[in-house]
Order: structure tokens, then C-alpha cells, then sequence
């Protein structure tokens, strides 16, 4: 199978626990991605909104990691994204730098609030500093990641985004979360050809089984039209799993459970490769 996952903190698990990327105790690893024919993982830079010395860590990180990937298998085309954009501090400029650095995607905030805009666990909405942030971004083509933003927030937000996606978040209708979207959400992102990263945490996907939870939310968003805006994204080594899936090279269990409940391989092609591999061709 082919695999394109949104979202995954293997970078910063990396660095704190100075683990190797082509063998290691976490989620994923080269090793565990060889069970993939063509394999894209977004591995994200991990910035919380009040870390110290933001940049500087999100420098260390990516340079740590980078150095990890030169030995990557040939099936792993790494793509890179940045949690937070505490990483700006107040410097909007930094966006050319992240450009250069090769980030595709920029999570406006963790679960707190930075000069940008304000999470999940607040109530500031986006700011003005934050309109000017997605006016570059959107010059810069890096994608307006929307995953961990407050309602407020959002709706501020998606109403300036060219490129819009949330990397990994969930259906509210299935699971009542803040984290996770809502119906008008969903449509907001689809109506501007983005897409949604479907997330592997429990919490964010309600009571029972982790599979028939992810169906759950595919049948819906299915339901609702927009089988053309499904994407996976794990959140792997960022939360803890389900034993089902806490790993990548257990996404062909899924894969599997999918198509016994008879989703056809067109689909099942778009949902973890096809969807995202076209959202991110808009921003080359």
C-alpha cells in the first residue's frame, strides 16, 4: 500500500530521547515504514506556545533530524511541517526562513494562545498579527494548518487562508471534542480544495473500538460529500495510541479492516495517499 500521513512528532521525540530515525522504540521509524510501497510522512516540528527560545529549539530539531534522514529508505519521501507558531516569536520574516527550511505546513498554535491566535484550551481568537502571518504564508504557498485552533480562531483564520487543512484532526459529530471539527468546519476547509487529517489519539475519537471509530468518521465525512478531502493523520509519537495502531507499520491492519467493510480500492486510495498527495501539490 501507499501512505501519505500528515502528521507525526517523531522529530522532537527523536531529539529529547536522542533516538535514531532508522531504528527506534517509537511510532515510526524507517524500519517499520518498509511495509509501505511509496511512503510521504510529514514530520512535524513540535513548538509549544510557551516554549522558551522557540526558534533556537525549532532549529535544533530540524537540523537533528534532518542529519537522521540522510540514510532514509527510497520508498520515504519526508515532507515537513511546523506545530506552533510560537516558532515566529514576533518575527512575521521567520516565514522565509521556514519556506527555506522546506515547511510545507504551519500549525498556528498548540492547545494554548502566541501572538497569532489562540488554541483549543483559550478563548483569544486570531489576531491581527495573525491575519498578516496567513497573508504570507499564503505568498509563500505553506499550507494554514487549522488542527488545534479554538472555534474563534478558525473561523478567523479560514476566512484568509488560501491553502487551508487541519493535519490532524477529527469529526466533533463522532466524537465531542474541542480539538476535533465540526460539520461547517469541514465544509469551510473543502470548499478551498483543503483537506482533513484523520487522527489516530482515542481521546479525540470517542469510546470503542479504534478502527470502527475511524470508519465512523470516514462513512461520515463520505456521507457528507467530501471523499475528496480524507487524509490520515496519525499523530503518532505526539500522543499515546491504542495498542491497535501505535505504530505505523500497523497501518496495513486498518487498511485491511477498511476493506472488509467493502470500501473500494479507489477510496481507499484517496484517503491515505491520493487526497494529500494532491493538496500539497497546490503549494509546489
Amino acid at each position: 500500500m501507499d501512505f501519505f500521513d500528515l502528521h507525526c512528532d517523531t522529530p522532537y521525540e527523536c531529539y529529547v530521547k536522542s533516538q535514531e530515525f532508522s531504528k527506534n522504540t517509537l511510532a515510526v521509524s524507517a524500519c517499520k515504514g518498509a511495509v509501505f510501497n511509496k511512503w510521504h510522512q510529514t514530520f512535524a516540528v513540535w513548538i509549544k506556545d510557551d516554549t522558551e527560545n522557540p526558534y533556537q529549539l525549532y532549529k535544533n530539531i530540524l537540523k537533528d533530524f534532518k542529519d537522521k534522514l540522510k540514510y532514509k529508505p527510497e520508498n520515504l519521501t519526508p515532507v515537513f511541517g511546523g506545530e506552533g507558531g510560537a516558532v515566529l516569536e514576533s518575527n512575521i520574516d521567520r516565514l522565509y526562513e521556514l519556506k527555506t527550511d522546506g515547511i510545507r505546513f504551519l500549525t498556528l498554535t498548540w492547545n494554548g494562545e502566541n501572538l497569532i491566535a489562540g488554541g483549543s484550551k483559550t478563548d483569544k481568537g486570531l489576531t491581527d498579527f495573525g491575519k498578516d502571518v496567513i497573508g504570507v504564508m499564503n505568498s509563500l504557498k505553506i499550507g494554514c494548518d487549522l488542527s488545534h485552533l479554538n472555534d474563534k480562531s478558525f473561523y478567523g483564520a479560514i476566512e484568509k487562508a488560501e491553502f487551508p487543512l487541519a493535519t490532524h484532526s477529527n469529526c466533533r459529530l463522532v466524537c465531542n471534542h474541542p480539538r476535533n471539527l465540526n460539520i461547517e468546519q469541514i465544509k469551510l476547509i473543502a470548499e478551498k480544495g483543503g483537506v482533513v487529517g484523520l487522527c489516530f489519539y482515542p481521546c479525540f475519537l470517542g469510546c470503542g473500538d479504534v478502527f470502527e471509530q475511524l470508519y465512523k468518521n470516514i462513512f461520515l465525512l463520505c456521507d457528507k460529500g467530501y471523499e475528496n478531502n480524507i487524509a490520515i493523520g496519525s499523530d503518532f509519537d505526539g500522543a499515546e495510541m491504542d495498542k491497535k495502531l501505535d505504530r505505523i507499520d500497523k497501518l496495513p491492519d486498518f487498511y485491511e479492516f477498511l476493506r472488509r467493510k467493502r470500501l473500494k480500492e479507489e477510496l481507499l486510495s484517496k484517503i491515505f495517499y491520493k487526497n494529500a498527495e494532491n493538496f500539497i501539490a497546490k503549494l509546489d
